[in-house]
């Protein structure tokens, strides 16, 4: 993957910072998204046989699953932009040799083989992050037959979900210079605008475009209580930039603050909310 690409500040960062993160707590995470997963990989529907690319395949949690369906007469090739993403992909898919792995700007880079395109394209919140979406979407489908199709699932708005937007909200107040993306920006809820994002797919030439909103209990910390969900919360983009901004001591207050507010959301021994998604499929 090219160093200078459109995304390259996004590849330095999932490698560098968010990707570090993401495999130390990537059973939590799996936890948190599961059920969201798992409703992009219904729609997807992938069989035996089938050829099938991951985009932003992360540590591999829906490859693997993917690698199941289509078996040993398919293939799944799981891409990513980042090699700290990678590298945990390859370690946990050792014994699945139906899945390979690349590290890859979905963006501009080619994925599946030129001679076999694949059958569909997937993604479990991995196609947020592009500097161009049009473009990307354009590549993507470049990779994938006529006629082959394209499942995925994206956040909706911040403040449709307050698994993150309670505790940024919290941590906001206590942030000197708050760093609020600008609208439409790359990031988790890049295609919070439904309208928005099924003019990017039509204009990518993806057909039958349908975006159907889903909604599922989000739970934070991998279900492991309330200390384990207030460190996930402080670890997040908002947490990072309140560390980078004040003091040890400011930052205690801030995470008191969040850790009252999450307690008033345990259930069953877990802190959940509601989680609100769009799971997007097209064709080719």
């Amino acid at each position: 993957m090219s160093d200078t690409g459109p995304n390259q500040l996004q590849a330095a960062y999932w490698t560098s910072a968010a990707g570090p993160q993401w495999v130390q707590q990537q059973a939590m995470f799996d936890h948190m998204l599961g059920h969201f997963g798992h409703a992009a990989l219904k729609v997807l529907a992938a069989q035996a046989g089938e050829h099938i690319i991951d985009i932003g395949c992360g540590t591999a949690t829906t490859t693997l699953a993917i690698a199941d369906a289509v078996g040993p007469t398919g293939w799944v090739i799981g891409a990513d932009i980042s090699t700290t993403m990678i590298d945990a992909a390859r370690q946990r898919a050792s014994a699945s040799p139906q899945a390979t792995f690349v590290v890859a700007d979905a963006q501009t880079e080619r994925i599946a083989p030129v001679d076999q395109p694949a059958d569909a394209a997937f993604s479990r919140f991995g196609v947020m992050f592009f500097a161009d979406p049009v473009a990307a979407f354009t590549n993507i489908a470049a990779n994938v037959r006529t006629g082959g199709r394209l499942a995925f699932v994206c956040w909706q708005h911040e403040q449709d979900n307050e698994w993150i937007s309670l505790p940024a909200g919290i941590m906001r107040q206590f942030t000197p210079e708050p760093v609020l993306p600008p609208r439409n920006a790359p990031g988790p809820f890049a295609f919070h605008d439904r309208g928005r994002l099924g003019e990017i797919l039509s204009a990518a030439e993806w057909h039958d475009v349908l975006i159907e909103p889903f909604s599922a209990p989000t739970t934070m910390g991998g279900g492991l209580g309330l200390d384990a969900a207030v460190t996930q919360s402080m670890s997040t983009s908002a947490g990072q930039i309140l560390r980078n901004q004040v003091d040890e001591a400011t930052f205690a207050a801030a995470t008191k603050a969040v850790r009252a507010a999450l307690s008033e959301r345990m259930l069953g021994g877990a802190v959940t909310f509601p989680g609100n998604v769009w799971v997007a499929t097209a064709h080719r």
